[in-house]
C-alpha cells in the first residue's frame, strides 16, 4: 500500500503541474471535476483492469466519490490532446539528456486468444496493430504518436522533435529513418542524429558522412528505445482495450505518463538520503 499512495502523490503533483482547469467546457451542469476524472482514468491503466471492475474493486480506495462507467468512457474518449501531451511532458521531465532514441512499434487492436485464432485458421488478430513511435532517452518516454495506419517511420520525426520537453544532445536512430532531411532537422536545432546509411548510398551530405565515417559506440546507445518498448509492453500489454481511437490514445497516452512515473519513483527509491536532496 506504500508504493500505491506514493503513486498517488505523484498524479496529485502531477495534475497539480500541469494546472489541469476544474472543468475542461462550461457547457450542461457538472457533478465531477477534471482532477477526479484524471485520476480514475491514470489509475484505472495503472490495474490494468476495464472500466467496471475497477469501479466494483477498486475506485473506493482511491476516489472520494465514484463518477458512473459511462461518463469515464465518455471522457477517456473526449480528453484533449494538448493536456495528454502536456501530462506526459510533465511526467518526463526536463533533465538533460546526453543519448536519445527513436523507434516505432505495434500495438494490436484486440487480445484474442490462440484457440479463436486456430479456429478462424489464422496466424495473426483480425484487426490491424497500431503504430506507436516514441522519443525516449534512458529509462523515460519523451514524445509519442500514435497512428491508426502504418505510415512511414521518417514522417513522424518532426512531430516527436517538437513535442519532446527537451533534445538529446545525440539521437540514435535506426535505418528507417535515414534520410538527409531527418539529419537536417537536428542539425538546425544545434543536435547531432546517428543513422546507418542504407546499402547503395549516393545522395545527400549527411548520409555520406555517416557512410563515411560511422560510430558504432553511439549507435549502440539506440538500445534504450528497445528497453523502453519491452517495459511498455511487459507492464501493460501489446495490445488495447478500447475501441475508438481517441479511447485508444488516451489509453496509451496514461501507459507512457505511469511509465515515467514508475520510472521516477525507482529512481528516487534506488538513490541515497544524500543524493535525493540535490
Amino acid at each position: 500500500m506504500k508504493k500505491k499512495k506514493t503513486l498517488l502523490k505523484k498524479i496529485d503533483g502531477l495534475l497539480r503541474q500541469a494546472r489541469v482547469p476544474v472543468f475542461l467546457h462550461h457547457f450542461g451542469p457538472k457533478t465531477y471535476t477534471t482532477w477526479q476524472h484524471c485520476k480514475a482514468w491514470l489509475l484505472k491503466e495503472n490495474l490494468r483492469c476495464s472500466w467496471q471492475q475497477f469501479i466494483d474493486d477498486y475506485a473506493g480506495y482511491f476516489l472520494e466519490k465514484i463518477p458512473e462507467r459511462s461518463t469515464l468512457i465518455k471522457f477517456s474518449q473526449r480528453l484533449p490532446i494538448w493536456l495528454k501531451a502536456l501530462l506526459v511532458k510533465l511526467s518526463a521531465g526536463c533533465q538533460p539528456a546526453e543519448f536519445g532514441a527513436m523507434d516505432s512499434t505495434g500495438l494490436s487492436r484486440s487480445c484474442a486468444s490462440n484457440y479463436y485464432l486456430k479456429r478462424i485458421d489464422q496466424d495473426e488478430p483480425v484487426k490491424r496493430c497500431l503504430k506507436l513511435s516514441m522519443y525516449t532517452s534512458k529509462r523515460r518516454i519523451l514524445s509519442f504518436r500514435l497512428r491508426a495506419k502504418w505510415r512511414g517511420d521518417t514522417k513522424d520525426v518532426p512531430y516527436l522533435i517538437r513535442h519532446a520537453p527537451i533534445l538529446a544532445i545525440t539521437t540514435c536512430l535506426d535505418k528507417g529513418y535515414d534520410a538527409d532531411w531527418v539529419h537536417r532537422e537536428f542539425r538546425d536545432r544545434g543536435r547531432c542524429s546517428v543513422i546507418p546509411a542504407r546499402k547503395g548510398c549516393k545522395r545527400g551530405k549527411y548520409r555520406k558522412e555517416m557512410r563515411d565515417f560511422f560510430d558504432y559506440s553511439q549507435y549502440w546507445e539506440r538500445n534504450c528505445a528497445e528497453y523502453n518498448n519491452s517495459s511498455l509492453k511487459r507492464r501493460f500489454g501489446s495490445f488495447v482495450r478500447s475501441v475508438s481511437f481517441c479511447a485508444q490514445h488516451s489509453e496509451v497516452a496514461a501507459r507512457i505518463i505511469l511509465h515515467n512515473l514508475r520510472a521516477l519513483l525507482s529512481g528516487l527509491f534506488h538513490r541515497s538520503p544524500d543524493q535525493r536532496k540535490i
